[in-house]
């Protein structure tokens, strides 16, 4: 028999169990969006995988699932891949992991999530664990509805820890969307 435990049960003095709640799929954490726009929430594919349908109930309003994970991100969850392909109610932009899609790839779909939230409609985007490609993409939005980059970055790492861009690809997105806001 294996040493793993189940739940309930005790290791000394001290219950074992199962992790729940944020701990077990990292959370949904709402993103401050400006005034007149919709909501704009994070999280990883644990949470939105099994059921997105209920994350889209539990967030409201009509809202949009932004997945950025790649097939074999969600393969774990069989019946999301196609409810991403077929549902008016998805966006599907897969990026590899630790990585940030170009500026010309990006603006159209930044364009279409902000013209979302524009209309007062909710957005939930994702990735693998909601930290550096929907954190980057969350940053990159705020900047889209005219945040300063700054506030931008500062405002998605406040509202769920960690994220925004953790790793250079990530971080050139951010400063090529500075730039051409600038122009």
């Amino acid at each position: 028999m294996g040493g793993g435990r189940r739940p309930g049960e005790r290791r000394g003095s001290v219950a074992v169990s199962w992790p729940t709640g944020r701990s077990l799929d990292g959370g949904l954490d709402q993103i401050a969006t400006p005034d007149g726009t919709g909501e704009m929430w994070l999280c990883g594919k644990h949470v939105v995988g099994p059921d997105p349908e209920a994350v889209r109930s539990r967030v409201g309003g009509n809202c949009t699932i932004v997945s950025f994970n790649r097939p074999n991100d969600i393969a774990r969850y069989p019946d999301y891949g196609p409810w991403l392909r077929t549902s008016p109610h998805a966006l599907w932009f897969p990026v590899p992991d630790f990585h940030a899609p170009a500026l010309d790839d990006a603006l159209p779909v930044l364009e279409q999530i902000a013209d979302i939230l524009r209309r007062g409609d909710n957005v939930v985007m994702h990735c693998s664990a909601g930290i550096g490609r929907a954190g980057t993409m969350a940053v990159a939005v705020l900047m889209t509805l005219g945040v300063d980059m700054r506030d931008a970055l500062r405002q998605v790492s406040s509202d769920r820890p960690g994220a925004g861009p953790e790793v250079g690809t990530q971080r050139d997105l951010i400063m090529a969307l500075a730039e051409h806001h600038a122009d």
